[in-house]
């Protein structure tokens, strides 16, 4: 489990757990923070603390002089939230954090499908496959300023000529789910906003 605090140019951005959206096999769903329709399907493994490890690794990649805030200060708000059940709501329950420790920014995201490959790197009873979005929460207002998602199931070259830039990428070869989610956030996190479009909010 991963909370960090950050300064970032003046602007100060918490990154929260992720939420594991439990889908009732495969199907759409609606996430809850933000409305975006997504593909549900089975959760395997620890998505939640795997994936709150990926996007802070990340988040550091976008800028320097990030300044860390003791995470279980942090935890323990969040922990007294959800065991209490004061809020489902996520943006509420994201919003009262924050202005409860007086950040600027929450950022976390929901995961709606995580599945492991069945097999190896060059052969694959089932492919590794992801659903997951992101979400970039105003505190002061409440407003949703950023998001974005990330659903893929990894195919062979043979089922779709379109990715084979894709696949050449990959080394021509099956990847894992984590592997995949590594460069699905890759992807979602380059139009993430700068920290003086944040200022200007």
């Amino acid at each position: 489990m991963i909370w960090a605090d950050v300064a970032w140019a003046g602007v100060r951005l918490a990154v929260a757990p992720f939420l594991v959206e439990e889908g009732y096999g495969k199907g759409i769903i609606r996430c809850p923070s933000c409305g975006n329709i997504m593909e549900s399907g089975p959760i395997q493994g620890d998505p939640r603390s795997t994936l709150t490890h990926l996007l802070w690794e990340f988040i550091q990649e976008k800028g320097k002089g990030f300044d860390f805030v003791d995470p279980g200060q942090v935890y323990g708000v969040y922990n007294t939230f959800l065991s209490k059940g004061i809020e489902k709501d996520p943006l509420i329950l994201m919003k009262t954090i924050g202005l409860q420790m007086k950040w600027d920014y929450m950022l976390w995201g929901s995961v709606f499908h995580y599945q492991e490959r069945k097999g190896t790197s060059y052969g694959v009873q089932q492919p590794a496959s992801v659903a997951f979005d992101l979400h970039l929460l105003n505190v002061k207002d409440g407003k949703l300023v950023w998001k974005a998602q990330w659903t893929e199931t990894q195919k062979s070259l043979m089922e779709n000529l379109l990715e084979v830039n894709s696949f050449i990428k990959r080394k021509m070869r099956w990847v894992t789910v984590q592997e995949l989610s590594r460069q699905g956030l890759t992807e979602m996190l380059k139009d993430f906003p700068s920290a003086e479009s944040l200022r200007e909010e």
